[in-house]
């Protein structure tokens, strides 16, 4: 049971620092989140990497308007554990996706951080099989009943299936 909680645990933190790192770029004030300050750090964001990168200002605008969405719905669904497997591999290339952007700035300090983020996202996938303590496994229990004893899971599938 040690594995389910140590997986647990990771991926809350995976899931928190995804859903957390979109949402504070909503963030205008002391617990305020506008739509207009989203807008307004993204293209800050999007005007530094078409200035000091190689990137084309069409392609970061395209990255900056995706991003924070994309790590809000990662993060949220890592936390409750629904498509946990697919929803940390998203999160892993969002991390990459980022350290990529430090790496063209260059900015290694912080790439390296993504580094670490992303370390634990294969750490996390790695322990997905402990991840019992998931909205995947309540999905998973409501469609497949288990086998009684003396019937093997195999003939439990078949009958399931007729």
């Amino acid at each position: 049971m040690g594995e389910a909680w140590a997986c647990l645990l990771l991926r809350l933190w995976v899931g928190m620092r995804l859903l957390f790192a979109g949402l504070t770029k909503w963030k205008s004030g002391a617990n305020e989140f506008k739509a207009e300050a989203m807008k307004k750090k993204m293209e800050a964001i999007s005007e530094m990497m078409a200035t000091n990168t190689p990137m084309s200002r069409e392609m970061t605008d395209a990255y900056a308007n995706m991003l924070p969405y994309a790590l809000v719905a990662a993060g949220a669904l890592i936390i409750v554990g629904l498509f946990t497997r697919l929803s940390l591999i998203v999160g892993g290339f969002l991390f990459l996706s980022l350290a990529f952007g430090l790496m063209l700035l260059p900015d290694d300090t912080e790439a390296v951080f993504r580094g670490i983020e992303i370390a634990l996202v294969a750490g996390a996938l790695m322990m997905s099989k402990y991840n019992i303590l998931a909205v995947d496994n309540l999905v998973g229990m409501a469609l497949y009943k288990a086998p009684s004893k003396g019937e093997d899971k195999s003939e439990s599938k078949e009958s399931d299936k007729a």
